[in-house]
């Protein structure tokens, strides 16, 4: 089985505040792929009894943000999986690096290809702190028969992130999907994360003479941040019998949003 380093430019890209902004979701394999005592191998390298198996919808999917959550020294697994009747699209939100984020919208039909992230307990709660969670994310249960597991015979529950927020809607006024993640819907126009940003720069910008300028106070100025956010959400609707149900979870320690 192949093994990759950690530096492979890849999937391990070394990007600037404002390349990590406009790159979201980042590039993740196709297959499953392991981080395993500080090396990164294509396949199955680890258990996964015992483990947690999450939806990845957005930059969850690739090493390269594993890599910042948990660091190449913490053994985790992901394998593709495919989310039936739902598609990803951007949420009414802004992450704390510049990006808009994703979040699932119901859409009978549809067939997205992701994975699933297996954690354990202690990584489970590392991930609900990243996400933000009561805040930016709920945690969610999907809905039986909703995601077909690949390379793997697990038939338990499978769990996930939506936005608090729901989606976030544009001048189209309808959802927009994550044009880097793989469909085969075309009820909705896909863009890629610059577009999105620049769309969300020409309908909120005011003094800010460029995109770069006007992310660079978002991501370094918190209260910046959290004002869009909260004129993001006056723009933003909520699923209606959404494929999956809410969780109440507590957590505890110092959350990123």
């Amino acid at each position: 089985m192949e093994c990759f380093v950690d530096s492979d430019k890849q999937y391990f890209p070394v990007y600037n505040w404002f390349e990590r902004a406009i790159n979201y979701p980042y590039k993740a394999p196709t297959t499953s792929f392991t981080f395993k005592n500080g090396k990164f191998y294509q396949g199955i390298q680890i258990s996964l009894k015992n483990r947690v198996p999450i939806i990845s919808i957005g930059s969850n999917r690739s090493p390269y943000q594993l890599k910042k959550k948990f660091g190449i020294n913490n053994n985790l697994c992901v394998t593709p999986a495919k989310l039936y009747n739902s598609v990803i699209v951007y949420a009414a939100s802004m992450s704390a690096y510049g990006s808009i984020p994703a979040t699932q919208w119901p859409c009978e039909g549809s067939v997205s290809d992701l994975n699933l992230l297996w954690l354990n307990e202690d990584q489970l709660q590392i991930m609900h702190l990243s996400e933000g969670l009561g805040i930016a994310y709920n945690y969610v249960q999907l809905d039986n028969e909703t995601v077909f597991v690949q390379e793997e015979d697990y038939f338990g529950p499978i769990f996930g992130y939506v936005s608090t927020r729901g989606c976030y809607m544009f001048e189209n006024n309808l959802p927009i999907r994550i044009k880097n993640i793989k469909s085969n819907t075309n009820s909705f126009i896909s863009i890629s994360e610059y577009e999105a940003l620049n769309k969300l720069f020409s309908e909120n910008s005011s003094s800010e003479k460029s995109l770069e300028s006007w992310l660079k106070k978002i991501i370094y100025n918190k209260n910046s941040r959290l004002a869009l956010i909260d004129k993001m959400s006056k723009k933003s609707i909520y699923p209606k019998n959404a494929p999956w149900k809410m969780l109440d979870v507590k957590v505890s320690g110092n959350n990123i949003y």
